[in-house]
């Protein structure tokens, strides 16, 4: 197989994701046999993908929103099991021709299985933490905060440990997730590392960038659903111990029912702007100096992408994949204290640390001048390495390694 021989790959997902951004690369580069998803065929036709390549199943997109509707989070729990079975099933009935299967975490079983009987290679798809790592930490943090987590379906959890087995390679998207595999024993072979792109057509630095800290106040902002999971009672711990004059703190994204209480505590400089379109973001971004994400397990959160790429420096825990970014080029952190790595282009902190997100903060706040060279630093690394060809030109290889080691002579 040469480098310009088209592959027929398909894609598995029970939503959306990045999978429909990696589909309309192997679209582009005749890569793509099929995309077999819940989302109705209209909606993927905003990717510039062709009707005639999509599989679309959409019995439990109708159900899932009619589910969250009804009984919301914790009703979608109970469910979760029989949604994901119900199309793991059929999706798997779509798949003659594939040479190989890329499937996203708990509902690709059956395609995974159709593909090991073939001995066709396959891809898992896995964007959080180990599913055990992942439940773990979301367990501590909800008894650290007390309150009461909407623990994942049991089914679920041994489905998907099934699925690691099954497949020939995971696809993960940051250090902190290959790390929750290497640290329960999966094979480092089996890991591919592959950090998401970002829409550079849309996120990009303002015309007319803010005046910087300390001529003006700093702005903080963060995009998100506001829940425990992304760490927001840490934020907010943080930036109200920075106690910094004229600082603001902006929060977009829809809230949790159980950080109600605690949101309604946030003073005036606090702003919540609730769920705001993708068309939107840039547009905030723009007017702020920094992005904060806290999160205890994610991971790669999109909106760190999208924040670099319009020149916001970055401060974020390793459980988030900012640190990743942050170590694009090469970039090495240097330890200043609290757990805190500097890079050029923001901060990585620990998880469950007020005190070093202050830090960070005060820093931007008060040195002058450090903004500045944050921004151009995050700037720097908004190019090729983060755009969604070069997200899917990783994958296209990788692809190519999987079918070159399947179609040689096994031992005798």
């Amino acid at each position: 197989m040469t480098e310009d021989t088209p592959m027929r790959i398909s894609l598995v997902v029970g939503g959306r994701w990045h999978a429909f951004d990696l589909a309309r690369q192997l679209h582009l580069h005749g890569h793509l046999h099929r995309l077999i998803t819940n989302y109705p065929r209209w909606f993927v036709k905003r990717w510039g993908i062709p009707a005639e390549r999509v599989v679309s199943l959409p019995f439990t997109f109708v159900v899932v929103r009619a589910i969250y509707r009804i009984g919301g989070e914790s009703l979608m729990m109970r469910c979760q099991w029989w949604v994901h079975r119900w199309f793991a099933s059929r999706a798997a009935r779509h798949l003659e021709g594939s040479e190989l299967i890329h499937g996203w975490s708990q509902w690709s079983e059956p395609s995974l299985q159709w593909a090991a009987a073939r001995r066709i290679p396959s891809v898992l798809e896995r964007s959080s933490s180990h599913i055990l790592e992942q439940s773990r930490l979301l367990r501590e943090e909800h008894r650290r905060l007390g309150l009461t987590w909407t623990e994942t379906h049991p089914q679920i959890e041994a489905m998907e440990l099934r699925e690691y087995t099954l497949t020939t390679a995971v696809a993960v998207p940051s250090l902190f997730v290959e790390r929750s595999f290497l640290e329960r024993g999966f094979p480092a072979s089996k890991l591919f590392r592959n950090p998401f792109g970002v829409d550079l057509s849309n996120f990009h630095p303002p015309a007319e960038p803010p005046a910087p800290p300390p001529q003006q106040g700093l702005h903080i902002i963060y995009a998100g659903t506001l829940s425990v999971r992304k760490g927001i009672a840490d934020l907010l711990a943080g930036f109200a111990a920075a106690d910094l004059a004229d600082a603001r703190l902006t929060l977009l994204g829809g809230e949790t029912p159980e950080l109600t209480n605690l949101l309604d505590q946030q003073p005036p400089a606090v702003q919540r702007l609730g769920h705001r379109p993708q068309a939107e973001l840039a547009q905030h971004y723009g007017q702020a100096h920094c992005f904060v994400m806290a999160s205890i397990e994610e991971g790669m959160a999109y909106v760190q992408l999208q924040a670099l790429a319009c020149g916001l420096p970055l401060i974020c825990t390793p459980n988030t994949g900012g640190e990743d970014l942050l170590r694009l080029g090469g970039a090495a952190g240097e330890d200043i204290g609290k757990g805190i790595l500097a890079f050029p282009a923001g901060w990585m902190v620990p998880i469950h640390a007020p005190q070093a997100i202050a830090q960070c903060l005060r820093c931007l706040a008060t040195e002058p001048g450090l903004w500045e060279t944050k921004r151009r630093a995050a700037l720097a690394l908004a190019g090729s390495s983060l755009s969604w060809e070069a997200y899917g030109q990783r994958a296209i290889g990788h692809y190519r390694r999987l079918l070159a080691d399947a179609s040689r002579p096994r031992p005798a």
